[in-house]
């Protein structure tokens, strides 16, 4: 199956709904790749799509930023066969953000019912590839110690990680990767 990505649009409601009603369903409270950390809530917290599809265009758009916030873009990864989503990824834009040097530029989510399909590698290649287009060098990217399925993922694109940090009570494994 091949994946593509483009932009969140105004006329994702539905998908993004779908995605986040799949999170809730599965318990989980959370989402990543909602541009959530710069937000410092996501999706599922602000519970209104056109509110959430305003304030991260405005970060897309590095418009009416708050302190301690960054320019972010979010994504919507689809399957080129029938458009289904299967999963969202943000980019941000700088690591000028509270721990940015440890969450880095990238975050990723795959909707639950597509996990350990493979997808999580072929998502990260093309955040990878966006990450670029905004000249993001050296590309940094970070998973909890306990996330065996995203630091194997990272590794095969990364390769091995630079450093494991202590944020909050939980140790990351950072990354960085130039092209």
């Amino acid at each position: 199956m091949e994946l593509y990505c483009r932009c969140v649009d105004i006329f994702d409601k539905k998908i993004m709904d779908d995605f986040a009603i799949e999170h809730k369903k599965c318990g989980e409270k959370y989402m990543a790749g909602d541009c959530s950390l710069i937000l410092k809530k996501g999706y599922q917290q602000i519970n209104d799509f056109y509110k959430w599809y305003r304030l991260v265009r405005n970060l897309d758009l590095e418009i009416n930023l708050k302190k301690g916030q960054v320019g972010c873009s979010c994504f919507v990864v689809l399957n080129k066969e029938n458009d289904d989503l299967i999963g969202i990824f943000d980019i941000r834009h700088s690591l000028d953000y509270k721990d940015g040097t440890v969450f880095g530029h990238i975050g990723i989510d795959i909707r639950p019912r597509e996990r350990g399909k493979g997808f999580y590698k072929e998502i990260l290649k093309l955040a990878f590839d966006k990450a670029k287009e905004f000249n993001i060098k050296p590309v940094v990217i970070s998973c909890e110690y306990d996330n065996i399925k995203s630091y194997k993922g990272i590794v095969h694109v990364f390769g091995d990680y630079k450093e494991m940090v202590l944020v909050d009570g939980n140790y990351f494994y950072v990354f960085e990767k130039d092209y």
